[in-house]
Order: structure tokens, then C-alpha cells, then sequence
């Protein structure tokens, strides 16, 4: 009789250690949808946005000069930026084309509208 408490004891033990695993796993798939799943979409969107890019697109630069291109070779891109201005840009650090830059801008202005 006097061993039942014991056992009972050890038995909750085990079930706290085994809840404890599953409440990591939880946390972890949590991250993973919230976190890493998205980000690795956005790198894919961008790693195949670079492969796609050819004269004539117009693009937005990481830092935030809007360009069209004039010349691909390789890792660097020639950009005109304006008035015949041609400026030389590494490939990665082209962000995105101007329409969808221009989409982004839109949804924004409209989400602003209904305030």
C-alpha cells in the first residue's frame, strides 16, 4: 500500500517529460510556418526573379534606384537610371521589378483609404 504513491509519482514524471517534448515540437512547427517557411518562398521568388532578368526590365535596386536594364553579364547588371545615366549594379542587389514595387505601393495607399 505504501508503495501506490510512489508509483503514482514515477508515472507522472515520465508523462511531464513526454509533454514537455511535445510542447517543443509545437513551438518548432510554429516557427516553421511563422518563420522559415515564408523566408525561404522569398528567396526562392527572388533567386528565380534574378535568373529571369533580361534588357528592357525595369527594376527597383535594394537601395531604392529605379532603373531599367541596358546589359546582363554575368553578376553585374547595367542599369539606366535616367537621362542616359548608366550605372553598374551587382545581380543580388536587384529587389524586385517596378510593377510589382508599384503593387506593393498600391495595396498600401488603399489599406491607408479605409482608415
Amino acid at each position: 500500500m505504501e508503495s501506490l504513491p510512489l508509483i503514482l509519482a514515477q508515472q507522472d514524471a515520465g508523462g511531464g517529460i513526454m509533454s514537455t517534448i511535445i510542447m517543443f515540437g509545437v513551438i518548432f512547427l510554429i516557427f516553421w510556418f511563422l518563420l522559415i517557411r515564408p523566408q525561404k518562398k522569398e528567396m526562392e521568388r527572388h533567386r528565380e526573379l534574378l535568373a529571369g532578368l533580361k534588357v528592357g526590365d525595369e527594376v527597383v535596386t535594394a537601395g531604392g534606384l529605379f532603373g531599367t536594364v541596358k546589359s546582363v553579364d554575368g553578376p553585374v547588371i547595367q542599369l539606366d537610371i535616367g537621362r542616359g545615366t548608366k550605372i553598374k549594379i551587382a545581380r543580388e542587389k536587384i529587389q524586385k521589378k517596378q510593377e510589382d514595387f508599384h503593387d506593393e505601393t498600391d495595396d498600401k495607399k488603399s489599406d491607408d483609404d479605409k482608415d
